[in-house]
């Protein structure tokens, strides 16, 4: 009886010893119920975020699926290279000639006033001092090009042009390079244009230019001449129609030669007389109307008002500025679209519709309202 009793104490005790072997360190489902209670009822204090509005019950700051970050610091990986602009070809160009009187030559213009321009926007090929190699784009610009048979300036003729600001414009609203030559000679009507000394000379800077351009490996994307000029003229009431007769002598060989296209910058006025060049004006908008060959660049010097004159017919640098910025504007956006701009007139305060434009297109130019800015700031 008393082994039978102790047997079975012994058994027991073993019974229990192995349970807790079993079960070594885990609560019963009694006591993991309590502390996962005891958890949620004092959790550990954290910032809020506020979940007003984000129909989030139980946002919880953290990482979560979106994070896209290392948890580690392993080597850094190589970044993909940012690609590099191309550079720009400095020998795919465009030339342009700047022809005219007194002010294309700029002689009331002021070079302190002039924009600096860059050689990657363009340089000057002076065809008459020195035609083997180009040059930076300076003010006063075509200072140096006098040819005894030809144009020629008087000294100090010459102070400050549109020059600058037009290849700065160009370049801007086009990306191309300017190639610019000086062809420009104060008080000249056409007897003096139209005169064959004159008429070789401007074929000879002409040719000369492009010899140089093609001889050196450059590429002339597109051939213009800018053209600001009547003044002379309008004050010699010379008859309209031997205006375009001579004009066209002047231009023809140009474009036998591969010239594309002129541009024209309709003269403004004088200090007195605000009509006195309306012949002219009238006859240049007549030969763009009538003439792929010709295209109206702008009439803003139609609008500008007499204070900006330095004396009874020349205007003053930032005048010439903004003559250079709105007509780049218009030969850019030939160079750009390959049909003419929409311009506006100022004098008759309509467009200048060219041949085969739609007169309602939005995309032509905005005219400025030249009585209510401040030139000095604005150009």
């Amino acid at each position: 009886m008393r082994r039978s009793i102790l047997t079975v104490a012994v058994t027991l005790l073993l019974l229990a010893l192995c349970g807790c072997s079993e079960n070594k360190g885990l609560p019963d489902a009694t006591k993991t119920e309590d502390v996962t209670n005891e958890a949620q009822a004092t959790p550990t204090p954290v910032e809020e975020k506020s979940t007003e509005g984000s129909g989030e019950s139980d946002y919880t700051e953290g990482f979560g699926d979106t994070f896209s970050g290392r948890t580690s610091a392993p080597e850094e990986e190589e970044s993909e290279p940012v690609p590099e602009e191309p550079e720009q070809d400095l020998k795919d160009v465009d030339l342009i000639l700047f022809m005219g009187q007194s002010n294309m030559s700029g002689a009331a213009g002021d070079a302190s006033l002039a924009p600096k321009v860059s050689e990657e926007a363009g340089m000057e090929f002076r065809a008459v001092s020195d035609p083997t190699t180009l040059y930076p784009i300076t003010e006063p610009f075509g200072i140096n090009e006098n040819n005894p048979s030809g144009l020629h300036e008087y000294p100090g003729a010459k102070n400050g042009s549109l020059v600058s600001a037009f290849v700065n414009e160009y370049y801007k609203l086009t990306g191309r390079r300017v190639i610019a030559v000086s062809i420009s000679m104060g008080a000249t009507d056409m007897k003096v244009w139209d005169s064959p000394g004159v008429i070789a000379d401007v074929k000879d800077r002409y040719t000369k230019a492009v010899k140089y351009l093609e001889d050196n490996g450059f590429k002339i994307g597109h051939r213009y001449a800018l053209w600001l000029h009547g003044e002379s003229d309008g004050l010699e009431h010379t008859d309209p129609a031997v205006y375009r007769t001579s004009l066209d002598n002047i231009i023809r060989p140009l474009f036998i030669g591969g010239l594309q296209k002129m541009f024209i910058i309709t003269p403004g006025r004088t200090i007195d007389y605000k009509d006195i060049f309306l012949d002219i004006i009238n006859v240049q908008k007549q030969i763009c109307a009538e003439s792929g060959y010709y295209a109206i660049a702008t009439t803003i010097l139609t609008g500008v008002s007499t204070e900006y004159m330095r004396d009874m017919f020349h205007y003053n640098q930032h005048v010439l500025n903004m003559v250079g910025i709105r007509s780049a504007q218009s030969v850019a956006y030939y160079t750009n679209n390959g049909v003419e701009m929409t311009v506006y007139d100022y004098r008759t305060g309509d467009y200048i519709v060219p041949e085969g434009a739609d007169p309602d297109a939005k995309d032509k130019e905005e005219p400025i309202d030249l009585s209510s800015i401040n030139i000095d700031e604005e150009y």
